[in-house]
């Protein structure tokens, strides 16, 4: 006779008041470490129960929508309902618990925990995680040779006399991004998963622009007090993110839901970037559009813009010309324009960043094929303002983080700090002149833009250590492989760990397909939309 099973109440229950005396016992110690107990009953559930690519979007969009706390949100002035969360994530474990020996932060534990989790689930054979379609060995290589560039930058410094201590923070986002690209080879199933991505990019930008116009609009009039930024300086790279998805993909798949939606996205992000107030991100978005147009093949919309420039480009000059002394009102982009070329010093003159990059530029000349090694201060050659008091650690962290790999690591460490997003750039294009799905194909033009915006940023405002850009240049580098071995862009590999996916990924819902007449045929990995 059938009994049906009896929930086991009392283990329910024991559970729950061991998690809310633990709880109450953890606000102790700190605010924080009350939400140990919780975390760890989840952390043994995503291990015994939930698929790896679950987790993997939910710490991407808590990485991206927290306030990111070493980057010193809302200027400073206000902490946001998602601070703790951020502090949390993003502050060293050390300050949190008071353990010495914790000098790193969670955020890399949940990293290297789930790239861990997925590789061990993929050598068991694991039926938990669906199979996912490989890397090409060149982009493994060059993520990887990335890695071991900045460890031969590292060991360089400090056997030349080098700060050790200061050292691991130079390079430590770096040297993370390969292993946050293999959590994303493993967790994610190929494009099909691109278009969650996409959505939690979205929302967690529309979660930054919101906290940006709310801090703008209330707590700065508030205070009575000028502030240069609302979120922080890397959320540039997230709002750019954001419209060029609603961009990219009206482009490739013209529809009227894609066009009400994205005018809605872009009206959040748009104010969240003007309240952000930071010039580089224009610059970024400008390049990314540019970037695409370049790629995208003579459609009708390439065509009339190529037709209509010409008769557009006087009416812009006379406008640049009229607003370059009169930046203001309608004229205010011009400001931005102008700043671009002058500086913020004004023509004529040196301004802070203009000074640093001199120095970079002499420190690389000391050492020109293999640069300092990390652990060193950048040279002063042309005396630069004193920002210690703010900064003390400013001249092991340039803003110009380019010319900063110059420096600390010559032209053969910047070579192998960033050949890896040649290969990215080199496999998405391929992909998308071979993929047969817009949707696929949107992702390819994105994956080249954020390339463009990573590269930007870390010219401009020391994208290389922080763990936004660096989550957003990793996501593009795992997908850029995936589109270029399913579209037949590059061989499939096989191996026991990058196993073959047993079939191609299926198209979205809504997704356009059409004959590919500039590719070749796909491969056995793959298959044609209908």
């Amino acid at each position: 006779m059938y009994s049906p099973e009896r929930p086991p109440y009392l283990r329910y229950l024991a559970l729950l008041g061991f998690l809310v005396l633990a709880t109450v016992g953890g606000g102790i110690i700190h605010p924080i470490v009350a939400l140990a107990p919780v975390l760890g009953v989840a952390v043994v559930w995503v291990i015994l129960k939930v698929p790896v690519r679950y987790p993997v979007f939910v710490v991407t969009y808590l990485t991206l929508a927290v306030d990111y706390v070493a980057e010193r949100p809302q200027s400073g002035l206000w902490e946001s309902p998602l601070y703790p969360i951020g502090e949390l994530l993003f502050a060293q474990l050390s300050y949190i618990t008071k353990i010495g020996a914790l000098r790193f932060p969670l955020i890399d534990v949940l990293i290297v925990g789930l790239m861990g989790l997925a590789m061990y689930r993929k050598v068991v054979g694991s039926k938990i995680d669906p199979p996912t379609p490989p890397m090409p060995r060149p982009l493994i290589a060059v993520t990887a040779l990335s890695l071991f560039a900045l460890l031969f930058m590292e060991v360089r410094g400090v056997v030349r006399g080098g700060d050790f201590k200061q050292s691991l923070w130079q390079w430590h986002q770096a040297a993370m991004m390969p292993f946050i690209v293999a959590m994303y080879h493993y967790a994610l199933r190929g494009p099909q998963d691109w278009p969650i991505i996409a959505k939690i990019v979205i929302a967690a930008g529309i979660t930054k622009a919101l906290v940006g116009s709310y801090f703008a609009l209330v707590i700065i009039p508030a205070l009575g007090i000028f502030v240069e930024y609302t979120t922080s300086h890397s959320d540039s790279m997230t709002f750019i993110f954001c419209l060029l998805v609603v961009l990219v993909r009206f482009i490739e798949q013209p529809k009227a839901a894609h066009l009400i939606r994205g005018l809605a996205v872009i009206a959040i992000i748009i104010t969240g970037m003007v309240f952000n107030d930071r010039r580089l991100a224009y610059v970024s978005l400008v390049g990314c559009l540019l970037a695409a147009f370049l790629i995208n093949p003579w459609t009708p919309l390439k065509r009339f813009l190529v037709r209509t420039l010409p008769f557009i480009a006087p009416f812009l000059i006379v406008y640049i010309a009229v607003g370059w002394n009169r930046p203001t009102g309608i004229f205010g982009p011009v400001d931005t324009i102008k700043s671009l070329i002058e500086g913020q010093g004004g023509e004529g003159n040196l301004d802070y960043r203009d000074i640093e990059n001199l120095d970079l530029i002499a420190t690389w000349a000391q050492f020109p094929l293999l640069g300092t090694g990390y652990g060193h201060e950048f040279l002063l050659p042309v005396p630069l303002p004193d920002i210690a008091f703010v900064f003390p650690q400013y001249r092991f962290h340039p803003h110009d983080s380019l010319l900063g790999l110059f420096a600390f690591g010559g032209m053969l460490g910047y070579t192998g700090v960033w050949l890896y997003l040649v290969v990215t750039v080199y496999m998405a294009v391929r992909a998308y002149h071979r993929s047969p799905v817009s949707e696929d194909r949107a992702c390819a033009l994105i994956i080249v833009g954020i390339v463009a915006a990573y590269i930007n940023q870390v010219f401009g405002d020391m994208g290389i250590i922080s763990y936004i850009c660096t989550f957003h240049i990793s996501v593009c580098v795992a997908m850029a492989g995936k589109l270029a071995v399913l579209s037949g862009a590059w061989p499939m590999p096989n191996s026991t760990l990058l196993s073959l996916s047993p079939a191609a990924p299926v198209p979205p819902p809504g997704a356009i397909s059409f004959p590919n007449q500039e590719g070749t045929a796909a491969t056995s990995g793959t298959s044609k939309a209908s």
